[in-house]
């Protein structure tokens, strides 16, 4: 998100010599003088309190231009500009009028709800710090019930959120040191940036703790060194490019071609470096500059450890900054005199009152600010807490009956979503009874954040109340409150469940979901075509992702909802106690995997051996090494149902020796205290007795088939591994090199790796699929001359997979990336591969894999007469596109009435649930 912070109204601060203001304040009308009234310096801690007759006096060496600031409680606040062009002494009168819509604090408070508390929590972060700001935890607004929120409607523009507050907020930040009165003149935020301004004045805390008063110089002369300020400076005093700061130009003819995150490849490609005494700048006559910049700049700060993830071997700081303008004007000091004249993005763009230090703040121009991470991780709960991951689940009815469907939908919520790559892509599902037993468990993948699956309940399974738990197996590290828990029920046959009449809509959040449908009939059911706008709190169209279910108004009850991804989310604002650490033994899963236990038959063998795994026919193989006690672990498998899998320690003749064991992967606990839905239960009428299972149509013998349209070929669908990372056909394999292609790909032929996916790891060499068979496991040398014997004219497509996402599919076989080459004639040219799994000396262990389930039905065959169904549709990864969804559900004939329920999140994280009837 851009923001703009227009915090600093002012004009300069170019410290000279020694001024004095002096002057009144007085009440409007009336003419009387207010006593103790604030008068200060904006952005300063310079200011003075009247006395008994209003006056004041001020002193100090000040700029040419400053604005001066007069407060008083329960008077509008006046702001004057004053100039101390060819004067040392200057005279100033302020006159305050009476704030007529002054409220009392209780009036204040008593307007707080809960969605004032929820647009207070994005105040926060956009005036106070960033969620994951160290300081957030050490500043904080000591009269929040003075902001008030407005939600604003432009004739012209996009509708925004505006903060008001009529008195001034006063601001702890103990992790610089200041008491901070901030007077609030504007606040807006919109769904793609954000800004704020007004006057501010700081008091420096006292304390007598030596201690915390070193820590309050440190921090600042921290910031200070990485703030724009001092930036500006050291381009106007040409100062040195090593110890702080290093620029860079970051050429727009070459952005939109850059394909790494490897800083070394994109110096000299997307980026220049550019010193700071080639900038140009100008004196303006005033004791003021302008900076001309020759485009977007990103600046590096080499004094600041932070982490980034736009490149992945950088390990400091880094911010942009463009003058939209070609030019931006600061002061000798470099104060910037409009702060409109810069757009800020990447850390400086994280700039917020927490890290903001007053214009009088003389830093020690001897400091030199320690390499050190103290700031970014202060603790292990902190370092920790970026790492925790926890599971979101829904069903596509609030109840079931033993022996139907449950098809499940979720979403992965992360406190660091930078990390999601990183994170498990293997979620595990329990159906857990109230004497704390698992009664069932699936496994299903994580892919991009979603989840999708489907639990076939047992028609023996007893009547009652359950619990539906969701974990990964990295998330053991964190404890009870990173599982996720939720009431499970099922009904006896003949009953539904007997509520409280539920509301048949009701919103969480801000986020309105209008829907639209018609109805056209056909032979064999109804066809509902169903459109879903999406509009944000402003009424502006937004996309999101979300689950839709839709059930048969008459047949299901609807419920009060448990566990809603609203409410779910409230566990991101959890941190981890100060005295949290692990030793995180539980380690992220890629994939199934596989832990165990080697012994060796000789005690002279090494204590550390490489473990090798194969699945079937090898059709997947890895190698991992043991710990110094024989235990290992593999992940990244990729599989249905049960595979035998083969595992050995293999000497330097590859010949296998030893015996290993597999292990058990271990459960969380879990609470004695489950939750429940609270309902009694009422027999069903007859016509209404149905059951969600798939696949349940009546074929219609006297339809007459219409010809079916030929299916893709194995080809076409990539051979059933879902889209590349990137592909190149057609001109681009009759001008280039094979050499060249694979470059444009990001490959690299002479290290045999994709850039930027495989982080420096040891990973083989990339698995090749040609014409759909695979080669994996080559050493370098048959690779090369495989790969380079391809004449590229006669090639029909070459596609990577290189994402941790999109290679995933592949298991550990593809951990290195995937090369995919379809030759015109769609036969090989390349050797052929002789190898076959040897399994003599192997153990054979089966290991179950992802669990298989049926797919909800969306799609019934038009010959094929549809029965009547609690669940009409189910899509859990449905995604709007311009703030519309739209889709065509098959609805059987009968149906009166449909429960629509839609829950997701929109592309800027805020979740939303909403539930209705429609009426046929």
């Amino acid at each position: 998100m851009r923001l703009v912070l227009l915090l600093l109204f002012f004009l300069g601060y170019g410290f000279s010599f020694s001024q004095t203001i002096t002057g009144t304040v007085r009440e409007k009308g009336s003419g009387l003088p207010l006593p103790f009234s604030n008068v200060f310096i904006n952005n300063t801690t310079i200011g003075s309190a009247t006395d008994p007759e209003g006056r004041f006096r001020i002193s100090g060496d000040f700029a040419s231009e400053i604005e001066l600031v007069a407060s008083f409680v329960g008077y509008v606040t006046e702001v004057k500009t004053i100039s101390f062009r060819n004067r040392n002494e200057v005279q100033v009168d302020f006159v305050l009028a009476f704030n007529e819509s002054n409220l009392s604090e209780i009036e204040l408070k008593a307007k707080r709800d809960k969605s004032w508390e929820r647009e207070f929590r994005r105040f926060e972060e956009v005036f106070l710090a960033l969620p994951d700001d160290p300081y957030k935890s050490q500043i904080e607004i000591t009269n929040p019930w003075v902001v008030e929120f407005e939600k604003v409607k432009p004739d012209k523009g996009p509708n925004y959120l505006r903060a008001t507050a009529q008195q001034p907020l006063k601001i702890t930040n103990t992790a610089l040191g200041y008491e901070i009165d901030y007077y609030l003149q504007d606040f807006r935020v919109l769904r793609n940036g954000s800004r704020f301004y007004g006057q501010v004045f700081y008091e420096p805390i006292n304390s007598s703790d030596e201690q915390e008063l070193e820590q309050w110089e440190s921090a600042r002369e921290v910031n200070f060194h990485s703030s724009l300020r001092h930036l500006n400076e050291s381009i106007l005093l040409s100062s040195s490019d090593s110890l702080f700061f290093r620029l860079y130009h970051a050429l727009p003819e070459q952005m939109d071609r850059r394909r790494t995150n490897d800083f070394t490849q994109e110096l000299n490609e997307s980026i220049v470096l550019v010193s700071k005494d080639s900038i140009l700048r100008r004196p303006l006559g005033d004791g003021n500059f302008r900076i001309f910049l020759p485009g977007r700049m990103e600046v590096h700060h080499l004094d600041k450890p932070w982490r980034n993830d736009y490149y992945t071997n950088i390990y400091h700081a880094i911010s942009w900054i463009q003058a939209p303008d070609g030019y931006y004007d600061v002061d000798r000091k470099g104060v910037l005199l409009n702060p409109t004249q810069l757009v800020l993005s990447g850390y400086m763009g994280r700039q917020r009152m927490a890290r903001i230090l007053p214009l009088d703040f003389e830093p020690d121009r001897k400091f030199v600010t320690e390499q050190t991470q103290q700031e970014v991780i202060t603790s292990p709960a902190i370092r920790f807490n970026r790492l925790r991951e926890k599971v979101w689940l829904t069903t596509n009815k609030p109840y079931f009956y033993p022996g139907e469907t449950a098809w499940i939908g979720g979403r992965m919520l992360y406190q660091d979503q930078t990390l999601a790559d990183s994170l498990s892509r293997v979620v595990y599902v329990d159906l857990i009874n109230y004497k704390s037993e698992v009664i069932q468990s699936a496994t299903f993948p994580i892919e991009q954040g979603k989840i999708s699956g489907g639990l076939a309940l047992s028609a023996d399974l007893a009547p009652g109340d359950y619990a539906l738990r969701g974990y990964t197996h990295w998330n053991q590290n964190f404890g009870e409150l990173d599982q996720f828990v939720a009431p499970f029920l099922v009904m006896e046959s003949g009953f539904q469940p007997k509520v409280e009449a539920v509301e048949s809509e009701f919103v969480q959040g801000e986020i309105t979901v209008k829907p639209e449908f018609s109805v056209s009939d056909s032979l064999s059911y109804r066809v509902m075509d169903l459109k879903l706008e999406i509009l944000d709190e402003f009424q502006n169209p937004i996309d999101g992702e979300f689950i839709l279910s839709l059930t048969d108004g008459e047949t299901v009850v609807e419920l009060e909802q448990a566990n809603s991804l609203e409410e779910g989310m409230n566990w991101l604002d959890g941190k981890l106690p100060d005295d949290f650490d692990s030793p995180l033994s539980y380690p992220v899963e890629y994939g199934i995997s596989v832990q165990g236990k080697f012994t060796a038959d000789n005690k002279r063998r090494p204590a550390i051996n490489p473990i090798t795994v194969v699945r079937g026919d090898l059709e997947d193989f890895g190698q991992v090494m043991t710990d110094s006690l024989g235990n290992f672990w593999a992940t990244g498998l990729y599989f249905k149902d049960t595979a035998q899998i083969a595992v050995a320690a293999m000497d330097d003749k590859l010949r296998p020796f030893g015996s290993v064991e597999l292990l058990p992967l271990t459960r969380p606990r879990l609470s004695s205290i489950l939750p429940k839905y609270s309902y009694t239960k009422e027999p069903i009428r007859e016509e209404n007795k149905t059951l969600d299972v798939s696949g349940d149509y009546i074929l219609l013998e006297e339809f007459v088939k219409e010809d079916v349209k030929e299916r893709e070929t194995m080809a076409e669908r990539n051979y059933g591994y879902g889209e590349p990372t990137q592909q190149v056909s057609g001109d681009v394999l009759e001008k280039e090199s094979i050499g060249e292609i694979l470059g444009r790909l990001g490959f690299n032929m002479s290290t045999l790796k994709f850039r930027n996916y495989t982080y420096g790891e040891r990973t083989g060499t990339p698995l090749l699929i040609i014409d759909g068979s695979s080669m994996p496991y080559m050493d370098p040398n048959e690779f090369r001359i495989t790969v380079l014997g391809f004449e590229p004219s006669q090639l029909e497509s070459i596609k990577v997979y290189s994402d941790n996402i999109s290679k995933s599919i592949f298991g550990m076989a593809g951990y290195a990336g995937v090369i995919m080459i379809e030759t015109k004639k769609g036969l090989r040219t390349g050797p052929e591969s002789s190898s076959k799994f040897n399994s003599e000396g192997f153990q054979i262990f089966p290991v179950p894999g992802f669990t298989d389930f049926a797919e909800f039905p969306k799609n019934p065959a038009s010959d094929q007469y549809l029965r009547k169904k609690p669940t009409i549709y189910w899509e859990p990864e449905a995604i709007s596109e311009a703030g519309l969804f739209r889709t065509q559900v098959k609805v059987p004939y009968g149906v009166k009435s449909i429960n629509i329920r839609v829950e997701g999140r929109t592309v800027d994280g805020e979740a939303f649930s909403k539930m209705l009837k429609v009426e046929f």
